[in-house]
């Protein structure tokens, strides 16, 4: 069954030529991925920009139609949008409400596979049975963005996980470096769906505090 909902954007991240929405219900953490009826799943441009044209930014509040659920495996965030309803901003939080919404898990999904130039990056097709969800706001002292990768420590591991939120990817490409240090960050990380054997972990959105409390994002 449809059904209209708000939710803070989390990450609108790249996924091909088009993007990976994701949020929690505004007033709760229930994550929700509204994906589209074309193979990848990704959300166009037009079905998710705004009236006047532009992108969802991280900590927008969003309301959108939800046409219905479309759980697949771990991935049991998933839901289905309704097209034909344009999306609205309905306001923005704040770094002290985006602390509300922190979660706080033991390890991202599974460790100890890695691919080359990442740490921590894959799980096993195999160990599928072990994970049940495939969204994670975690907050970390510092990122470093090098290369593809954004590195970090978490929970007693270090991570090195491929990076795919658009916004500090054109950054590094304006600043022509490939290597950048932040500080205190929120990571939305983003289990997807297998790929030659393993699911990747994605650095799908970085909310560092010194760019939303000054405004710059």
């Amino acid at each position: 069954m449809g059904k209209v909902v708000r939710i803070v954007c989390l990450a609108n991240s790249r996924k091909g030529g088009d993007r990976c929405i994701a949020g929690m219900e505004f007033g709760s953490t229930e994550w929700v991925r509204p994906i589209s009826r074309r193979s990848s799943e990704a959300v166009s441009a037009t079905e998710r920009q705004y009236a006047n044209g532009t992108e969802p930014r991280v900590l927008d509040v969003v309301s959108m139609r939800l046409a219905e659920e479309r759980s697949d495996g771990f991935q049991r965030e998933n839901w289905l949008l309704d097209s034909a309803v344009q999306w609205e901003r309905r306001g923005r939080i704040d770094w002290e409400e985006l602390c509300l919404l922190e979660q706080q898990p033991e390890s991202l999904w599974i460790n100890g596979f890695s691919s080359w130039g990442g740490f921590n990056n894959k799980i096993p097709v195999g160990r599928q049975g072990e994970i049940s969800n495939s969204l994670a706001l975690i907050r970390v002292d510092a990122v470093e963005i090098s290369g593809d990768f954004a590195r970090f420590h978490y929970m007693g591991s270090d991570y090195a996980i491929n990076l795919t939120d658009p916004v500090y990817e054109e950054r590094m490409m304006t600043k022509g470096s490939s290597r950048q240090r932040l500080g205190e960050s929120f990571i939305t990380v983003s289990l997807g769906k297998e790929w030659y054997g393993f699911f990747y972990k994605f650095a799908a959105a970085i909310i560092e505090r010194t760019e939303i409390e000054s405004g710059e994002r």
